[in-house]
């Protein structure tokens, strides 16, 4: 009886244990997973981020997600971990942003400061007069050209598109056979410049309702201008085509440097990586209307969840982030150790911070020594969802380039054409 009873105790003592281990150890899986911070981007260089962060901080550790576009994966699946904070362009739009915690307690608390931003971008993250997003990175349009032929160019610092047509006109040369041997341009080669003139020509593409809206007088006159600068500057879009086919078949930089064609367009990001990598004697002009120099649409921003699980790691790591002495450490890490990623500057563009971009990029990118972009210049584009790609190049662009083609422009198909093609294939 008494070895019986001796047996039971045993038991019920060792299935206590038990349940206090396992108690034990749910409470230590549970802490763990308070300590960690869960971050989705798109930008695979906070991958390097990510592992400075963690080096400096022992009580709490950020593990990234990667995210080819964190927009379209809000709100988290049901089996999914939901992000502490988020990383990636498209986050503006008011379907997306609804999936992000208010953040005016970085400035109320003194956590972050409002006056390191370029304001513009900072206002571009708000919602009414609430903060919701923080702006990161961004980038711009330039022009590009050789050095060689640099007398063509009398302009400092930025050129508009009608000055670039202008020049180009003047480098135009044909052979003793009639055919163009240079061209100074040729748009119908670079969908992104045929893209950037409806925005200079405030076309204002944007969601309204969750539904794509433009202005279609603005949108034409683009058109007409890029039509207009093919006929008459290029003799006609077969002429240009051909020239482009047989001549700038190599890369865009060298395009310019065979002096086959005196400009190139490009981004921010694409060139000052390049120049870092390769000596090559290249200048470069910021593409400038109306004293407004457009952002490329995929700016990046940053959030916090709206089911973050970790709000005091989230805030450290947000805190951390934005602020100089770091994202010089960064650049000097990224230098230093030779961490090629194939992106440019921070999180692949010019910083957000104001001082990061004006003081302390140009020392590892040193083309931009002698030319900055003015920051009262920069614009910041409209709200645009988050397949706004897709759109750009299934819709805009072929519109504009039979535009362009078209024998008569007023039967060339509407922009509500290629809009209804794209809307069939499922990509609204």
């Amino acid at each position: 009886m008494l070895q019986k009873n001796c047996n039971k105790l045993f038991f019920l003592s060792f299935l206590l244990i038990s349940l206090f281990c396992i108690s034990c150890k749910k409470e230590r899986a549970s802490v763990t997973e308070q300590k960690r911070i869960i971050i989705w981007t798109s930008c695979s260089e906070f991958a390097q981020y990510v592992e400075l962060f963690n080096s400096a901080h022992e009580d709490v550790k950020a593990v990234l997600v990667y995210k080819d576009n964190p927009a379209l994966s809000l709100p988290p699946a049901k089996d999914e971990l939901p992000p502490d904070i988020v990383i990636g362009s498209w986050l503006r739009s008011d379907s997306v942003n609804k999936n992000f915690k208010r953040l005016d307690y970085f400035f109320d608390n003194g956590l972050i400061s409002s006056d390191i931003f370029y304001p513009q971008l900072l206002e571009a993250g708000k919602k009414g007069k609430v903060q919701y997003l923080f702006p990161v990175s961004f980038n711009l349009p330039i022009i590009i050209f050789s050095e060689e032929n640099r007398s063509f160019i009398s302009q400092n610092y930025i050129l508009t598109p009608q000055e670039i047509k202008n020049i180009s006109e003047t480098y135009n040369k044909k052979n003793e056979k009639g055919f163009y041997s240079r061209m100074g341009f040729t748009p119908l080669s670079n969908e992104g410049f045929l893209y950037l003139v409806t925005r200079i020509y405030n076309t204002n593409f944007h969601l309204e309702k969750n539904q794509i809206v433009w202005n279609n007088v603005y949108l034409k006159n683009a058109a007409d201008f890029l039509r207009d600068w093919t006929i008459s500057s290029n003799a006609s879009a077969q002429t240009e085509e051909d020239f482009s086919f047989k001549y700038l078949f190599m890369p865009y930089y060298r395009q310019v440097t065979s002096e086959r064609t005196l400009f190139s367009y490009t981004t921010s990001d694409e060139f000052f990586k390049l120049a870092n990598e390769q000596e090559l004697d290249i200048d470069f002009r910021w593409i400038v209307q109306d004293n407004k120099i457009h952002l490329e649409d995929s700016f990046v921003m940053l959030g916090i969840g709206s089911d973050c699980r970790n709000i005091t790691g989230a805030t450290e790591f947000v805190s951390w982030f934005f602020t100089s002495d770091n994202q010089k450490i960064i650049l000097e890490r990224k230098q230093h150790e030779k961490l090629e990623t194939g992106l440019f500057g921070i999180a692949g563009g010019f910083s957000a911070l104001t001082d990061v971009t004006e003081h302390v990029i140009p020392l590892f990118y040193t083309a931009l020594l002698s030319n900055l972009p003015p920051s009262n210049m920069l614009t910041v584009p409209q709200k645009l969802p988050a397949r706004w790609e897709s759109y750009k190049s299934l819709v805009i662009v072929p519109y504009l380039e039979n535009y362009i083609r078209a024998s008569d422009p007023n039967v060339s198909p509407t922009i509500e054409f290629y809009e209804k093609e794209w809307r069939k294939k499922g990509f609204d």
